[in-house]
């Protein structure tokens, strides 16, 4: 059953959109224990939830992916935390050239011309913001709450309405010894975990020859997810106390009272929830992508749930990224843009007869509000279930 994907490439990909994981399998005969060893780990690595709600298209397109390009199954790390090693040199490089990269100014409403193109954006403390071109790549979620009403009816916007993000968990965890188990990234058809590293062995900011560091991520996490537990509603104790036990499951001879001297100690832990973090890849939702050039003539999206060949993922960000910037490069340039996506005929049926609703602003200044993880308090809990109680619910 894979061999169309090789023979017709990304069109029989494409195709296999309206089917989960495990209905592919069924229409093609596939016996059970390829689900057991192969698609449950895939499913849960590519997009945090089960085979059964996932999109077929995002496994073929990851196998595509492995088997046409050079390096397409070498796994990497960035060699430190994201802020200094990542984001630093871009903000160096940008204002060496003249540019300005400001942080800590969140923004309150995109402001409309009369023909509905970007006036400015009025940030949160009133001051307005004017430029050439805009580009937002917050989350599809972030999106539909700023997307300002004349937008909410056009169907193009209209289609971000059937993408969602789902709750995920990140997990770090420091032991008092070395593990020899996990010496890679390793994906798991754990119920609880699904992709986890040592990185005092994978990354050279964390490595350490006397003691592990894990990181892990915890998912399906919730029921939008496919879990049957909204762990996001759970204490940061009993996460760690249900993943510690998952792992003495693993890995039986190196954690839990039953290896040898007790097994590994748990020195610290952190526990970082993501209320929404990627798109729910569910059978169905890949026509919805929205492409990066969009009707409005100054505003272009980016982000991993944009049109692009990548899932959602950090790969997918930055391509999604790179197709943006390609967008505003032609425009100033004079030159012909790819053009906009096409929108699906039922999609323009249903934006006629929507009502939008006034855009809702952000408030507060936690991560989470703009699409990030944080490790959340009770209170930043509390705020999360009154602005979006889909999430928190029990």
């Amino acid at each position: 059953p894979l061999l169309p994907m090789l023979v017709q490439g990304q069109p029989f990909i494409d195709a296999q959109d309206e089917l989960s994981v495990t209905e592919f399998m069924r229409k093609y005969g596939m016996p059970e224990r390829i689900n057991e060893e192969v698609f449950i780990a895939m499913a849960k690595a590519l997009d945090f939830i089960d085979p059964d709600k996932l999109s077929m298209t995002v496994v073929l397109t990851a196998m595509n992916r492995f088997l046409n390009e050079t390096d397409g199954l070498q796994m990497a790390f960035l060699d430190g935390n994201q802020p200094e090693r990542l984001c630093a040199p871009m903000k160096e490089y940008i204002e060496a050239r003249g540019g300005k990269v400001i942080t800590g100014a969140p923004m309150k409403s995109i402001e409309l011309n009369e023909d509905g193109s970007v006036k400015h954006l009025l940030m949160r403390n009133g001051d307005t913001v004017t430029a050439d071109e805009y580009i937002s790549s917050v989350p599809c979620d972030i999106m539909k709450r700023v997307m300002p009403k004349p937008w909410a009816k056009m169907p193009f916007f209209h289609q971000i309405r059937e993408l969602e993000g789902i709750p995920v968990i990140n997990i770090h965890l420091w032991f008092d010894r070395k593990l020899k188990a996990v010496d890679h990234l390793c994906f798991s058809r754990s119920p609880l975990l699904s992709v986890y590293a040592d990185m005092s062995t994978t990354c050279k900011e964390y490595a350490d020859d006397e003691r592990s560091m894990l990181e892990l991520v915890f998912a399906p996490c919730s029921p939008i997810a496919g879990g049957k537990v909204n762990w996001i509603m759970k204490s940061n104790e009993e996460i760690v106390e249900a993943t510690l036990k998952e792992l003495e499951r693993l890995f039986p001879t190196e954690i839990g009272p039953g290896a040898p001297n007790g097994g590994a100690k748990l020195l610290k832990h952190a526990v970082v929830k993501v209320p929404r973090s990627v798109y729910a890849a569910i059978p169905g939702r890949n026509k919805y992508r929205p492409s990066q050039e969009t009707p409005i003539p100054n505003f272009t999206l980016a982000g991993d749930w944009t049109s692009q060949k990548f899932l959602g993922s950090m790969e997918g960000a930055i391509l999604a990224g790179k197709l943006a910037a390609e967008v505003v490069a032609d425009r100033a340039a004079g030159l012909p843009t790819k053009g906009v996506k096409k929108v699906q005929d039922n999609i323009i049926e249903s934006a006629k007869n929507f009502e939008p609703q006034d855009p809702r602003p952000q408030f507060g200044d936690c991560p989470t509000v703009f699409g990030g993880g944080y490790v959340l308090t009770p209170a930043a809990e509390k705020k999360i279930a009154e602005t979006d109680p889909a999430v928190m619910a029990k």
